[in-house]
């Protein structure tokens, strides 16, 4: 029997290559249970602290907590998104878990003593929100290294149906938790999955491509610096606006719904939960038709109509008076919201340079906060007896902005398309090794 060394040499590349694209499947796997069990816990804490808030609070307590937790968000992504750019993302992301463990732990410690609590309920707030604040754009960026820009948009759909179930499993997890064991029950539970997820975050980001180095610059250089490729970039700016937007109506939602609920339906807390039920059904249902279709690419201006109708369901959901119409009409909303914020999510994922993804991000997610702060001072700051009213009048607001924002976005595609090279796109690939393992299986 003759060896033939070319013969070994090509046996030797491919089993090195199946290898390689194992590795980085695992890899990805670990991203996507990585997502899904962010958002498991964000659905907790959105429970845990509303409820322990107003059990041993007051409903002022809560807006407190939330104005506080969107004030630190606001504050700590303008440094985070220069951090994320500028360091190594996988360090950033295992810094941003590290935190939220240490929120669990404050929270864990405030409810074992009454007089600790309101320390506790802060605490957990304030690290809570630092966490992902500081590594804003870090979890894009690892996106962006496992898949090609013309790929994007649809894993993008995909991951944000993992989202969707992630947020609904660790709301109805909570709530059943806090109902049956209590509520240091379900701050260990918290506690545990943020341990977990720290050994799934340091698994996926092994071999993760650190940032073009760079001479460290000042902090408001590098923001010029990313406002110049923002600006000089308007299809991304499109995107940036829309996502806070398309948030301020959930925001909107989670701070009147429940007084609509209660004043304009005339109904009470079964009602509500049915209402909360029907936004995240039809948020999934939504989403995982828009994954089966598979197309190669969304229509640029697509997420701006679709941000028009959820203004018109709105003020469709704000004139009725018979519940079983509302109901479909907010499964509407949920699965408008949820579509439109995948599509922006993936326009800015797949525009988006991977040396900018930071800054980039960073600014939207201020702009969410900023929206957030708003609506939920909203009632407070303008103070009007028909609930129903602030949904009308943002609904239409939401309506005019969708249908230019559309117009925007398609003038700037044929623009595009006339003038080949004036659109900044990601970069097809990058040195991170997941990178090569996609492109080449």
């Amino acid at each position: 029997m003759i060896d033939d060394p070319d013969m070994q040499s090509q046996d030797n590349a491919r089993s090195r290559s199946g290898t390689a694209n194992r590795d980085v499947d695992w890899a990805f796997n670990c991203y996507v249970l990585f997502s899904f069990f962010v958002m498991y816990l964000v659905g907790t804490a959105l429970i845990v602290v509303s409820w322990v808030a107003t059990e041993h609070g007051s409903i002022a307590l809560v807006g407190q907590l939330y104005f506080t937790g969107g004030f630190v968000s606001i504050a700590l992504s303008a440094i985070g998104g220069v951090l994320v750019d500028r360091r190594s993302r996988r360090s950033m992301i295992l810094r941003s878990q590290g935190l939220r463990v240490i929120a669990a732990c404050t929270l864990l410690a405030g409810l074992q003593r009454e007089a600790w609590l309101t320390f506790g309920l802060f605490s957990f707030t304030i690290l809570n929100a630092a966490g992902p604040a500081i590594s804003v754009g870090a979890m894009g960026g690892a996106f962006q290294s496992f898949f090609p820009s013309d790929r994007r948009m649809n894993v993008v759909l995909r991951l944000s149906i993992v989202g969707q179930a992630g947020f609904i499993f660790g709301s109805g997890a909570a709530g059943t938790i806090l109902h049956i064991w209590g509520e240091t029950a379900c701050a260990t539970v918290f506690l545990l999955i943020s341990i977990g997820i720290v050994f799934l975050g340091e698994y996926f980001t092994r071999g993760m491509s650190l940032p073009i180095d760079k001479d460290k610059t000042h902090f408001l250089k590098e923001w010029r610096d990313g406002f110049n490729y923002i600006f000089d970039s308007p299809q991304i700016i499109l995107p940036i606006v829309g996502v806070s937007l398309i948030f301020s109506v959930a925001q909107m939602t989670n701070t009147i719904v429940p007084g609509f609920v209660r004043d304009t339906l005339h109904a009470g807390s079964n009602v509500f939960g049915l209402l909360e039920a029907a936004w995240s059904a039809g948020g999934g249902f939504i989403l995982l038709m828009s994954a089966t279709l598979q197309r190669r690419d969304w229509k640029s201006g697509l997420e701006f109509l679709l941000l028009a109708l959820l203004g018109a369901a709105m003020i469709g959901f704000a004139l009725s008076q018979w519940i079983t119409l509302s109901v479909i009409l907010y499964a509407a909303m949920g699965g408008l919201f949820c579509l439109s914020r995948a599509l922006c999510n993936g326009r800015l994922l797949t525009l988006t340079d991977p040396a900018h993804i930071g800054r980039t991000q960073a600014l939207s997610s201020m702009l969410t906060s900023t929206m957030g702060m708003a609506m939920y001072m909203l009632p407070t700051l303008v103070r009007i007896d028909d609930i129903s009213l602030y949904y009308q009048v943002w609904g239409v607001a939401i309506i005019i902005l969708g249908l230019v924002f559309a117009v925007l976005s398609w003038r700037l595609s044929s623009r595009a398309l006339r003038r080949p090279g004036t659109v900044h796109r990601a970069r097809q690939g990058c040195g991170s090794p997941t990178m090569r393992g996609r492109q080449s299986g």
